[in-house]
């Protein structure tokens, strides 16, 4: 299926499966090209949003809609940030990436598993955190430059984050909720 003319897409149960589907295959071709290379392959978006969106009842934005999500209830727009490698991440923002709030989708390859956190944080207060030693992420956006920062790091370790929720991709569905 092809999902780039639509603006505004719900991730039903047909949907969740054959992104799930389509996890594996990544992983198997992810898998060969660490073999015979010294990295893998990125997550593709096309798997990694619809998982979030699945879990957090978002609609996924395709099209020109800003952002990569929309909550239909508040009409907030949501930044998924992915990452295939459990133990660490980098991140890159856009300089004009602007977000209502930022989603971390940590994958487990090892146990095909999906951590969600939800940051709540807006790309404004986003900024505010350190890029490097001495300039903050929105010091480099201002410079038009792709500020890279590790949302674990950031976040997960320095807060002792606990996943809001936990998705089993080998059995598409949600296996663990800590939301409030």
């Amino acid at each position: 299926m092809v999902y780039k003319k639509f603006g505004y897409i719900e991730i039903d149960d047909a949907r969740i499966n054959e992104t799930c589907d389509a996890f594996f295959k990544w992983k198997d071709l992810n898998t060969y090209i660490k073999s015979t290379s010294s990295r893998g392959i990125n997550m593709p978006d096309a798997i990694s949003e619809p998982m979030g969106c699945y879990c957090l009842d978002l609609l996924w934005n395709r099209g020109n809609e800003v952002g990569d999500a929309t909550d239909p209830i508040t009409n907030l727009k949501v930044e998924f940030k992915a990452t295939s490698k459990f133990d660490g991440d980098l991140s890159s923002f856009g300089p004009t990436t602007v977000f209502d709030n930022l989603v971390f989708l940590r994958f487990n390859l090892e146990d095909n598993q999906l951590y969600i956190y939800d940051l709540a944080i807006n790309s404004e207060e986003l900024g505010k955190y350190p890029a490097n030693k001495t300039q903050t992420i929105q010091n480099q956006k201002d410079a038009k430059r792709r500020p890279h920062v590790s949302l674990q790091k950031l976040f997960v370790d320095a807060k002792q984050l606990q996943p809001d929720i936990v998705f089993d991709i080998r059995r598409c569905k949600i296996i663990e909720d800590n939301r409030k």
